[in-house]
């Protein structure tokens, strides 16, 4: 059983920068590398509509089936278009969706997905919660598109017990893991220069990459052996920790990548796990 994994494809921002529809080449390069499924950890693109759109798109053309768990812009809504809740559960009730439904892929492993979200975690220990909610209205889109009728706090605690609930189920099995958010604070963007501009801003959107509980769930199960996750723009490819093999592998935006070639980047974008 070959899984390969890609997070944040932003396809309507790279389609947008590129000035061309990326979907066919996305699905090239699946078709090639010829996986028995893909899985996309979050933000295929801005909202449910777009990410069904483009996730419809890339299976019909690759012919490969391909799970997806959401991120922070597949949920944004604007005020037409309803609240975040109601773009989490169109997601959900498309066919291609892991939230709460764990996916058997052999008789040995099961792909469990969920969004995940963050809690400010991250960043505690630099600021007070107040200064990083003010932060987060100055500087992160979140705080306006991302309408839950609840704390981030909130948020993250019910997305950590429905996914609990569904390890503690699997105890037997073996478990490739996907989310979009960074469960792993020291995978979590931190300038050694916070006097340079970037460098603030990389310090400033910390709290808003993961949450330090959504890694010590992780570490309480042997039997998760993989974790895929995305969100933070920069690429880790495949590391172990904790016995667990770490996937943070994202394409992120045209403006940050290594190349101008999107054959070069999606392909360095792509991680094949062989179970």
């Amino acid at each position: 059983m070959k899984i390969l994994s890609f997070s944040d494809l932003h396809v309507d921002y790279n389609s947008a920068e590129l000035k061309r529809d990326l979907t066919g080449e996305i699905a090239d390069c699946i078709k090639r590398i010829a996986p028995d499924r893909v899985i996309v950890a979050g933000d295929m693109a801005g909202g449910a509509e777009r990410c069904i759109r483009y996730i419809e798109e890339i299976q019909e053309r690759s012919g490969v089936p391909l799970s997806y768990v959401p991120g922070n812009h597949s949920i944004w809504a604007a005020s037409k278009d309803g609240d975040s809740w109601q773009q989490y559960e169109r997601l959900r009730a498309h066919p291609s969706s892991l939230i709460d439904k764990p996916l058997a892929l052999t008789d040995e492993w099961v792909l469990v997905g969920d969004m995940g979200w963050y809690d400010y975690s991250f960043g505690l220990t630099q600021k007070t919660r107040a200064e990083i909610v003010k932060d987060k209205s100055m500087i992160w889109k979140d705080s306006v598109m991302a309408r839950w009728g609840m704390e981030d706090e909130e948020l993250t605690d019910r997305m950590l017990d429905k996914l609990r609930k569904q390890f503690e189920q699997l105890r037997g099995k073996r478990i490739v893991f996907a989310n979009h958010f960074i469960p792993y604070v020291d995978y979590a963007p931190l300038s050694q220069r916070p006097e340079h501009p970037m460098g603030k801003v990389w310090n400033m959107i910390r709290p808003f990459m993961g949450s330090t509980k959504l890694g010590e769930q992780l570490d309480q199960y042997e039997n998760i052996e993989y974790v895929i996750f995305g969100h933070k723009h920069w690429r880790h490819g495949v590391e172990e920790r904790n016995g667990k093999q770490i996937v943070c592998n994202p394409l992120g935006y045209v403006k940050e990548w290594v190349t101008d070639d999107f054959a070069t980047e999606i392909r360095s974008a792509a991680t094949l796990i062989e179970l």
